[in-house]
This record gives structure tokens, sequence and C-alpha cells, in this order.
């Protein structure tokens, strides 16, 4: 028997091995990856020039939509590769949307979605069937990847507001998962039906929830709270901490807010005030262009409002469209 003929029975009786192993080893890179990461804004224009080549690799080696599949050893290559540039896009976005990402808020919605999204692209025997055989699947997790990295892309390179970024990256992203979702063999019309219905699902739900999506890249960096504030300068006077008494308070409540923005970002501001858990004042919207670094916003809290007694004050950050990506709280006794 030739070494080849050897080599494919090897592969042939120990391929599951060989992949579970491998899924260990992806999932292992994946949190190197997710770690390196941090704050690596100069490289997310590569993390869309990764998707193009991910995109090109999934169209050009695309199977068929047939379960019985006969793996060839271009085809476990092509897949390896493809699989491999998924993993570690995924894992990459990662830290960028954790950042913006406010806990309690709808925006834990998508970052839960890209997580289970990442873990699922290293459990490669399942993936690979899943995105070669499902094509509403293919659709939703190739949409959603790019939806990710469009998403964030947009206003970092382009300062475009995130209102207007996140349906541009949804029509994107939409856009370049068709040709995969109804791409190769055996597609039929129930299949093609169903990859439509997902894909204006994806536009509704981007286009009418905005929310469910963290306004990535700002995000609040350092939060004050204080009897008052200089105005023109911005200095907040007698810093609070949790654990003060509401009765030291001037009857004011301040709240100064360090916003971080990685490139000039122009966005709309509503700062919101909680009162043990009852909004009590939501501020007008401010439109504030952030400049390379970020900006700060403040707002203040009266008797007039209400009450500055003993309790928990909680302060929201949204955007215009309502995105949450700010949240502090101080308990006054």
């Amino acid at each position: 028997m030739s070494f080849r003929r050897r080599a494919a029975a090897f592969w042939g009786r120990h391929r599951s091995l060989f992949w579970m192993l491998h899924s260990v080893w992806a999932l292992a890179t994946g949190v190197v990856v997710l770690l390196l990461a941090r704050e690596r804004y100069a490289f997310v224009p590569w993390v869309v020039v990764f998707l193009g080549l991910t995109w090109l690799s999934t169209l050009f080696f695309g199977s068929s939509a047939r379960e019985e599949w006969t793996p060839t050893l271009g085809g476990e290559v092509s897949s390896y590769v493809t699989r491999s540039l998924y993993q570690e896009t995924l894992f990459f976005l990662l830290p960028f949307y954790a950042y913006s990402t406010v806990l309690r808020s709808p925006n834990v919605v998508f970052l839960v979605l890209l997580a289970g999204l990442a873990i699922l692209s290293c459990l490669d025997l399942v993936f690979d069937r899943w995105l070669r055989t499902r094509p509403v699947f293919g659709l939703v997790f190739f949409a959603t990847v790019a939806f990710a990295a469009i998403n964030l892309l947009l206003p970092i390179l382009f300062s475009l507001p995130t209102r207007i970024a996140t349906p541009v990256a949804a029509l994107g992203a939409v856009a370049s998962s068709l040709p995969l979702a109804l791409h190769g063999e055996g597609r039929s019309r129930a299949q093609t039906l169903r990859v439509g219905v997902a894909s204006a699902l994806i536009l509704a739900i981007a286009m009418a929830v905005p929310a469910l999506v963290p306004p990535v890249p700002l995000r609040l960096q350092e939060a004050t709270f204080a009897a008052g504030i200089e105005r023109e300068t911005m200095t907040p006077g007698d810093p609070i901490e949790t654990g003060d008494a509401a009765a030291d308070l001037p009857g004011r409540l301040v709240f100064l807010g360090q916003v971080f923005a990685p490139a000039d970002l122009r966005t709309g501001v509503h700062v919101e005030w909680r009162q043990d858990g009852t909004t009590v004042r939501t501020s007008r919207e401010v439109e504030i262009v952030a400049h390379e670094g970020g900006f700060r916003v403040w707002d203040g809290l009266t008797e007039e409002v209400t009450p500055l007694g003993p309790g928990r004050y909680e302060v929201v950050l949204r955007t215009a469209a309502g995105r949450w990506f700010g949240r502090a709280v101080v308990t006054l006794r």
C-alpha cells in the first residue's frame, strides 16, 4: 500500500478524534486572541479583510447541502481555513462589544449571541456540518459576524454615527450573506424561502430594535458623583462615594462621566436618573462630537425633581436610539 493510501486510511480512522482535539485547541487560541485584542483598534480594518477572505473561501469551497458528504483532502483543508478565520474574527470582536455592553441592559443579548457563535465555531464537526447543510444557519452566522465587524469599523474609520452605522452594517451583512446561504447544490425551494424570511427578520430586528446592539465603540470609562461641578472646566466639587450621608448634599447630586471613543464621532446622549429603581429624570438629548480619546458628559439631580434622601441612585447613559453604553451607581445612607 502506498504512503498516500496509508495516510488516507489513518485519517479516515482518526478523523473525528483529530477534529475534537482541534476544537479544544481552537478554543484555547480563541481565548488568547480575546485577551490580546484589548484596545487594538488599529487592527479592526484587518478584521474586515479577514472576513472578505472567509467569504471568498466559503463561496469558492462551499459544498452541497447533502448530509452525506465524503471529505477530500482539499475539502478538509479549505474547511479548516474557513473555520479558523471565523473563529479568530469572532474572538477578536468579542472584547470590543464587551467593553460597550452594559449589564442588565438589552444589549447583553448581542454579546451573548457573539460569544455563543464563537464557542460554536470551535466545535469543528458540528459547525462544519451545520454550515454546509443548513443555509439558514449559514446566513445567520455569517450575517452576525459581518454585521459585528462592519458595525465596529464604520464609526472608527469613517466617523459614522452609531445610529447610521448599525442599519448600514445590517444591510451590508445580509447582502453579503445571501450568496453564501444559497450557494451550492441541493438547495430546495423551501430552504430558499426560509433564507429569505431569515434575511427579512435580521434586517427588521436591526432596524427596529437597535437597543439590542452595543453602540460600539462608545463606553463609559469613568464615573464621578459629586455635590457640585465647575461648569467651565467640568471639575467636580466634593466627590461623593457609596456610603456617604445624603444629608451632606446641598440639594443637588451631580454625575460626571468620561466616555471613551477612539475616533472623532458625533453622537446624541441622554442621561437617565433612577432613584431606588424608579426613573426620576431624563435629560434632553445632547449632541456631542467625540474627539479622539472621547468626551465628558454631566448632569444634575436636584431637590426640585426628587427629594435627595438616603437610597440608591443610578445613572444610565443612552444614545439617541436608546442604546445603553454606560451605567453608574452610588448608594447614600
